[in-house]
Order: C-alpha cells, then sequence, then structure tokens
C-alpha cells in the first residue's frame, strides 16, 4: 500500500511539474478539454444503455352520473377533513370574541 502511496505521488508531481511548464493558454485548453470530455461521458451515461419505458394506453372507466345533488353532498362531505383545534387556539378564539362582544 504504502508503495502505492509512493508511486502515485512522483507520478502527481511529474505531471504538474510538466503542467506548470506549459502556458496558461494550453493549460486552460487542455483542462477545457479534459471537463468536457468528462461532461460529456457523464451525459451520455444517462442516454447509453437505458432501456426505454413502454406505454401501455387503455381507456379508464368514465365515471357514472350522479343523479341527485344529495348524492353530490355526501360525496364532498366524506372527502373533507378538519382539524382538531387546540386548547390554546380555542381559548384565544374565546378571548377574541369577548372582547369584540365587549366593544359593542
Amino acid at each position: 500500500m504504502m508503495k502505492l502511496k509512493q508511486h502515485l505521488k512522483k507520478w502527481l508531481q511529474k505531471v504538474d511539474e510538466s503542467d506548470q511548464q506549459l502556458s496558461q493558454y494550453t493549460r486552460k485548453i487542455k483542462w477545457i478539454g479534459i471537463l468536457g470530455t468528462l461532461f460529456i461521458l457523464y451525459v451520455l451515461s444517462f442516454m447509453v444503455g437505458r432501456e426505454k419505458p413502454s406505454f401501455s394506453v387503455s381507456c379508464l372507466p368514465l365515471p357514472t352520473a350522479i343523479r341527485d345533488s344529495t348524492e353530490l353532498d355526501s360525496l364532498l362531505h366524506k372527502k373533507s377533513f378538519t382539524l382538531p383545534t387546540d386548547s390554546f387556539e380555542q381559548l384565544l378564539n374565546q378571548h377574541i370574541h369577548e372582547n369584540t362582544h365587549s366593544e359593542k
């Protein structure tokens, strides 16, 4: 493991020295090319080798017509949900109502 670290450290120093010997313009072009290639490979990894999903179109059954307004009301009341109020909210409402009644 230590030999691998030393070998990698020497290799990085050589690459860094050769990179510093390049002109600033050449260094920019090199890094733009490297990062551009990596980005293109990243984008292609999402496009290649993926199976496209197959969609099957089937018609959903149409809802039956609601004949009565009482049926509509019962359906609407079943779907609604009210949260329970806590004691603080009830006390606050009582205090507000007492103040409004006393002002009149």
